[in-house]
């Protein structure tokens, strides 16, 4: 009786120690309000970023780099910690700061109304417009209204994405209530919205004749297609016109006041110190546009 005594309490033993292993793995921080003492003691910042979005964010030889991550890199030095980085779907970062998976949002993200809803933003950091990229033999579309009834391809979850779904918060002009005017569409509605994991992939659809168009971002447009371009086959060309002009920012919890404070002193600390200028440099010939 000792004997089967003694071994129940080892079990019990063994399984509590077990138990407390497991939940020390799962414990879940929520970093939706986490300030800037809680992030030192913690000894990371935790971003989330969508590396496929050159030259913000991209996998080069398996490593994350870009524009962004070297601002993040900036952002944990200036706080003295390790900068921890969260790769995922674009589609997944607003979420990731959402529920307070990460302490801030860096990929790339548009600063607009609709997003405001769910999470907080820093200062504008960089101005951005979305570009219409077609075939170099493309002659049917000059323009945002010629996209009427096309194949159009986009990274999913990007303003882009929006636009070609002809979303009232993005493609439609604005009253001055801010209530959007219907009847006064800003492009033309597409016959098929094509969505893709990213920019790349989209563009590639189009260089193969998949798709008719892409609605991406200037700057990482620009990168993509000269890198398609020098790859052969059938050129592709980046409209000059517009469709939709934002700026990015930096997606952080919702309320988090304090964060959104130090990002933005921390950022203009950044650029009166001359970092800002040299990354422009480094990563888009100095351009800030």
């Amino acid at each position: 009786m000792k004997k089967k005594i003694l071994l129940f309490t080892i079990i019990a033993v063994v399984t509590v120690m077990v138990l407390g292993v497991l939940l020390t793995g799962c414990y879940y921080e929520d970093k939706t309000k986490s300030g800037i003492d809680q992030i030192k003691e913690g000894g990371k910042l935790v971003i989330a970023t969508s590396a496929n979005f050159p030259p913000f964010e991209n996998l080069e030889k398996g490593k994350i780099v870009g524009w962004d991550i070297d601002v993040a890199q900036a952002l944990a030095d200036e706080l003295g910690v390790e900068l921890d980085i969260q790769n995922m779907d674009f589609e997944a970062v607003l979420s990731a700061v959402a529920t307070g998976k990460v302490h801030i949002g860096m990929a790339g993200i548009s600063n607009t109304p609709a997003r405001d809803k769910n999470v907080d933003f820093s200062m504008n950091v960089f101005d951005s417009s979305q570009m219409i990229i077609v075939r170099a033999d493309n002659t049917s579309i000059n323009g945002p209204m010629d996209l009427a009834g096309k194949r159009v391809a986009v990274q999913a979850g990007t303003i882009g994405n929006f636009l070609a779904d002809m979303n009232k918060d993005y493609a439609y002009d604005f009253d001055d209530d801010g209530n959007p005017i219907l009847d006064s569409p800003i492009l033309g509605a597409p016959g098929e919205v094509i969505k893709l994991e990213s920019g790349t992939l989209a563009l590639q659809r189009v260089k193969d004749g998949q798709a008719d168009a892409v609605i991406l971002d200037k700057l990482p447009a620009e990168e993509i297609v000269n890198n398609l371009n020098a790859q052969g086959g059938a050129q592709l060309k980046i409209l000059a016109d517009s469709v939709y002009d934002d700026a990015y920012a930096f997606a952080i919890g919702e309320g988090n006041t304090e964060l959104k404070e130090w990002i933005d002193a921390t950022f203009k600390k950044l650029q009166d110190n001359g970092t800002i200028s040299r990354l422009n440099e480094k990563w888009f010939g100095g351009s800030a546009e």
